[in-house]
């Protein structure tokens, strides 16, 4: 889907979010706004965000017809952080995939080279590839866990322990934590984008803490979501 706001195209870094809702005064509107990060910004200062379906408020969205409104507050959150001049390599997990359209698309603009991994379920659950090669001018690796399209097994099977590009996941926390453990155990620099559920998107509501690794509670809101592997505790997992 993409809305017209100028002041997000024109201000949003890779990595951010906005959070997305109709409103009270829509019929059937939800009453928390939901959190989506920036999928790509347009030349007219449009912003593109994916969308899929998971419950009312999303199926509420999708029902938008041209012309109609939404509230948009953002962007929001801490960004990616890159090195120049360093090769990227993302990570990206189902819905994941949305802030690494904008960030292969800046980068891709800069002259650096970057790699897309994108896994999912199914060919079903699999988003528009070709609109994805349109966006981002890179041709996205796809791997689904049934085989049912592109390569077989898991995104994370696709990984080289011995490259050096900066390494950049989004996806469901089991992935995160995997990427994690894959990272330690390479000497791999590793930044997770978390995915998270937010009410407010600001740091008042706490409904999106996450576990540092010195045992604080964080906001992922506005400490994040974008944090380094190593400063988040993944329990077992890690």
């Amino acid at each position: 889907m993409e809305f017209d706001c100028p002041e997000i195209a024109a201000s949003a870094i890779p990595g951010q979010f906005v959070m997305l809702g109709l409103g009270l005064d829509a019929a059937g509107a939800w009453l928390l706004p939901r959190p989506f990060s920036v999928g790509w910004v347009g030349p007219a200062g449009t912003t593109g965000f994916l969308v899929r379906v998971f419950g009312p408020g999303t199926r509420a969205l999708t029902r938008l017809a041209l012309g109609e409104r939404a509230l948009v507050l953002g962007p929001l959150g801490r960004p990616f952080e890159l090195e120049p001049d360093r090769p990227i390599e993302c990570v990206a997990g189902g819905v994941g995939l949305a802030p690494f359209i904008f960030l292969a698309a800046v980068e891709r603009a800069a002259g650096r080279d970057v790699r897309l991994l994108y896994g999912e379920r199914d060919v079903d659950a699999v988003f528009d590839l070709e609109l994805l090669r349109e966006l981002t001018g890179v041709e996205p690796e796809l791997y689904t866990e049934d085989g049912s399209a592109g390569r077989p097994g898991r995104v994370t099977t696709g990984l080289d322990p011995d490259s050096e590009a900066s390494l950049l996941a989004c996806g469901p926390t089991p992935m995160l934590a995997a990427l994690a453990r894959f990272a330690r155990e390479h000497d791999r620099d590793l930044q997770v984008s978390v995915e998270e559920h937010m009410g407010c998107g600001i740091g008042t509501c706490q409904g999106c803490v996450v576990r540092s690794s010195d045992g604080r509670w964080v906001k992922a809101c506005i400490e994040g979501p974008v944090f380094r592997a190593e400063d988040l505790d993944w329990g077992g997992d890690d």
